[in-house]
């Protein structure tokens, strides 16, 4: 993960999978079972034991498209965005007037975009529309789920840790070049397991 010591495990791949099978509620479940289970094993928490809500913001953004309460997600990205824009340890702006988050903005117009909209349909079509509709899902996901972290980053590191809002920031123009080349392999990747088990899946209850 940039900008902390944690790393990316199997499981952040697996995200859009675990809201297309399981659905929102037993998916959401299952990601803080799984989560809190692996500090046993996979090392201490580094949020507070909170380390299971950028996951959850994903699956759950994720669920609520699927079951057709797009409202009910808009409504949660934007509270989401909102906190991290209004976070006095947040970074408006990066380079040449670029907005820091372009990207989370980009998957806020996806969001608001018809595309979100016909999610539910397409997913059942098992053609190429199946799978714009799985990759509008992982990349709304996955970016809820960085503004998420990034959120909890400030909190332990800066808050808690009481490194300063103007350090913190010096922080956010370096993970600026960053960020977006870890998104798009997290969805990247994310898609093509999503799209084979889905498929999978789906021919195998028929």
């Amino acid at each position: 993960m940039v900008g902390t010591s944690g790393y990316f495990t199997t499981a952040d791949f697996l995200l859009t999978t675990i809201a297309l099978v399981a659905g929102l509620w037993s998916g959401s479940l299952a990601v803080f079972i799984g989560t809190v289970a692996a500090y046993a094993w996979g090392g201490p928490p580094i949020f507070f034991g909170l380390d299971f809500l950028p996951a959850l913001a994903n699956v759950a953004i994720a669920g609520f498209l699927l079951s057709g309460r797009r409202g009910t997600a808009i409504g949660a990205y934007i509270a989401v965005l909102v906190a991290f824009l209004i976070s006095p340890y947040s970074l408006l702006f990066g380079y040449y007037g670029i907005p820091y988050v372009w990207l989370h903005l980009l998957a806020l117009g996806v969001l608001l975009s018809p595309i979100s909209s016909r999610i539910p349909t397409w997913i059942r079509r098992l053609d190429y529309r199946c799978v714009v509709a799985i990759v509008a899902l992982a990349f709304i996901g996955t970016m809820a789920q960085h503004l998420v972290g990034g959120l909890l980053y400030e909190f332990s590191v800066g808050f808690v840790g009481g490194v300063t809002p103007q350090h913190m920031m010096d922080s956010w123009r370096v993970i600026f070049w960053l960020y977006p080349e870890e998104r798009v392999i997290l969805v990247i990747i994310s898609t093509l397991i999503a799209v084979g088990v889905y498929r999978s899946f789906e021919k195998w209850s028929r």
